[in-house]
């Protein structure tokens, strides 16, 4: 069963988390390493796991049909909140123990509110309230990257790579942003940096690919939202990332230190004439390899597959919801103090 004949291309082929975790589930009683095993009654579970496909949802139906106003998105999101609300399995603990994938910053938008006791999974907390979503009791995943993943054994080492700094995307964003016009104007000229509009469309992907694995950095800038895909495909191409994006969360940094395969810019820093430069060519080839090594040795990590190997993106994100096992246990025990039968 291959991913590209199911999930359309695009933002939705980066946002397509539900669609692992679910095909994972429903594959896990085959024979083979499985960190989520998928049972037969809902009180053998440690978490009830929602499917409910919220990117796909939001990429395909936010807009209403003709005149109609209202989108079939919408109405799915209703259908599901009183599904839910409705259900032994809700009630029981408030929801708190249930897992709902929420990946694209824009889906959910009517649910989230109403379904906020339940674990989400999510891209980052840019457009959440601290209330509906928090790193407590939430888990960060990694976009699905959409360039390919270079082979650790062919990837192109420091002299191999003529670029130094890339960046290829939207260049005009609103809210935060708005650094990267900022650094599009001090970076543009500049002879050993490739920063351009960019998108993924037509042969957007390929250019992005092949960029980037000659570059020895590659930016990953703030957006709309503090995170993009742009750091997962660096990261695909064992391309060196710089994150300029102070109100980032990145997956699994519990337990992965990024610091050592990335580099870490506060935006007023990034934004200083000449300093963001003047800092990256400071960093000697020794130590650009070193990093480089560790990239490679990490990038598995960020890899969805099917079927699902350890520590890769599936495993990695089993492993997290089931760190947060103890907080579910807690917020339940809280939820029946006063419960009386």
């Amino acid at each position: 069963m291959g991913s590209s004949t199911l999930i359309p291309g695009g933002l939705n082929l980066q946002h397509s988390i539900e669609y692992w975790l679910t095909l994972d589930l429903l594959s896990s009683n085959i024979t083979r390493p499985c960190t989520a095993i998928r049972v037969q009654h809902s009180s053998e579970a440690d978490v009830i796991f929602v499917p409910f496909f919220s990117s796909l949802s939001y990429n395909r139906h936010s807009r209403p049909p003709g005149k109609g106003k209202v989108s079939l998105n919408r109405i799915l999101q209703d259908r599901m909140v009183e599904f839910l609300r409705s259900r032994h399995e809700w009630k029981i603990n408030g929801g708190v123990d249930h897992v709902i994938v929420a990946h694209h910053p824009n889906s959910m938008l009517v649910a989230r509110k109403k379904l906020s006791s339940a674990m989400f999974v999510l891209a980052d907390f840019g457009r959440y309230r601290t209330k509906i979503a928090n790193i407590e009791k939430d888990v960060i995943a990694p976009y699905k990257h959409i360039v390919k993943t270079l082979d650790a054994n062919n990837s192109p080492s420091f002299g191999q790579r003529h670029i130094l700094v890339y960046f290829q995307g939207e260049i005009y964003r609103k809210n935060g942003g708005t650094i990267r016009q900022e650094l599009y104007h001090l970076l543009k000229d500049e002879k050993d940096v490739h920063f351009t509009f960019g998108s993924i469309k037509s042969n957007g992907v390929r250019e992005a690919g092949r960029g980037m694995m000659s570059s020895k950095f590659c930016l990953n800038i703030a957006g709309d939202t503090p995170s993009s895909n742009r750091l997962f495909d660096a990261i695909s191409s064992h391309c060196i990332p710089v994150i300029i994006s102070d109100d980032i969360e990145l997956p699994f940094e519990d337990i992965l230190d990024y610091s050592k395969f990335c580099i870490f810019i506060p935006s007023s820093y990034a934004v200083r004439k000449g300093y963001l430069l003047n800092f990256l060519r400071g960093i000697k080839e020794d130590q650009w390899i070193k990093m480089w090594k560790r990239l490679k040795e990490f990038t598995k990590h960020f890899e969805y597959q099917y079927p699902s190997q350890p520590n890769d993106s599936v495993d990695m994100i089993w492993q997290a919801i089931a760190r947060k096992l103890s907080y579910i246990q807690l917020k339940a025990h809280r939820h029946n103090r006063y419960r009386t039968s």
